[in-house]
């Protein structure tokens, strides 16, 4: 005969802004499998539930590889040690991975108890990254291209049509480059472009007439004596 198993059950409730870090029991292996696949490993804390559902620290440490035999294989592993730091009772576990992250050895620290695999598994290979493509530079002769030559020529034709569009609605632009055109030929500056600037720029109600083109205007053969 057998005596009846007895069930307590228990339950605690914490706010969310008490569990930043939390890490659930479920996804314990999942952490340590990647910290073995590491090339760098970490030493890491997070919070975590002890036996008593009590919030406490879970800490991982890097224990270094080892040589493991599994059958008839030597293997090199790397170790994980996994503590839960209870007030009540703290418990620690040690774990071992092949480089793919399958665990080959478990034990508890203080148990006489290890579990290890007595067969070696098929070892996942790495993802390789697809080569990113290459598209050669090849020399772009819109001349030869029929596509390309007849956008330009539609291109071309539009903005003639729009320049001319404009001039004819601005008889007064013909004036005034003519005007610019003359001056120039006169004074004939060393710096054209700081001319040009000065000559436009004395159009703007903004600004005063520059001296230069004030002393221009009285060196003109064309000013007016009257005046």
């Amino acid at each position: 005969n057998f005596a009846p198993q007895q069930v307590y059950q228990d339950a605690k409730s914490y706010d969310l802004t008490s569990l930043p870090g939390f890490v659930s029991e479920a996804s314990n292996l999942l952490i340590m499998r990647l910290l073995a696949r590491k090339t760098t490993p970490q030493n890491l804390d997070f919070l975590t539930f002890d036996a008593d559902l009590n919030l406490c620290i879970c800490s991982y440490r890097d224990l270094g590889c080892q040589p493991q035999l599994i059958g008839k294989d030597t293997v090199e592993v790397h170790g994980i040690e996994r503590a839960i730091h209870s007030d009540d009772l703290p418990i620690t576990w040690q774990c071992y991975f092949l480089p793919d992250g399958h665990l080959t050895s478990r034990v508890q620290v203080g148990s006489p108890v290890t579990m290890k695999i007595t067969q070696m598994p098929i070892l996942s290979e790495p993802e390789e990254e697809d080569p990113k493509p290459v598209f050669e530079k090849k020399p772009l002769n819109w001349e030869e291209d029929a596509q390309l030559y007849s956008q330009f020529l539609e291109r071309k034709e539009e903005l003639l049509s729009d320049h001319e569009t404009y001039l004819r609605r601005h008889p007064e632009l013909k004036a005034l480059l003519g005007d610019f055109m003359q001056f120039l030929l006169l004074r004939k500056p060393e710096d054209v472009v700081t001319f040009a600037a000065e000559f436009f720029g004395s159009f703007s109600s903004a600004q005063e007439r520059s001296e230069t083109f004030r002393s221009s205007v009285i060196s003109s053969p064309f000013r007016d004596e009257s005046k």
